[in-house]
């Protein structure tokens, strides 16, 4: 499929959650990522927007790090690679992304 342009509603973020209770501690949005080194990267299909979440591992962390301000701290949070939407309207209006539709941000 080659390089999918993404649409501009569609935005990614690196969710961490607290090891000792599992609550949502933060979220940092990721700097624009073309969908094909992320597909590379997680060894997914050319047809996969990649709306499901992926655990970061440290190893993850060094991938991602060129697209984010995030200090990682392993021992201390759980991260995890989300997709939303920030304009649902827009969403809906363009049928999703490839086909598929990424949740609302909320």
């Amino acid at each position: 499929m080659g390089n999918v342009k993404q649409p501009e509603w569609l935005k990614r973020e690196i969710q961490y959650f607290d090891k000792a209770d599992d609550s949502l501690v933060g979220q940092v949005d990721l700097a624009p990522i073309e969908l094909s080194i992320l597909q590379n990267y997680y060894e997914v299909d050319a047809e996969d927007p990649l709306f499901d979440m992926y655990q970061i591992e440290p190893v993850d962390a060094t991938f991602l790090k060129p697209y984010t301000t995030l200090e990682f701290d392993f021992d201390q949070y759980d991260y995890w690679l989300a997709a939303y939407t920030d304009n649902w309207e827009q969403t809906k209006k363009d049928k999703g992304f490839m086909g598929e539709y990424p949740p609302p941000k909320q």
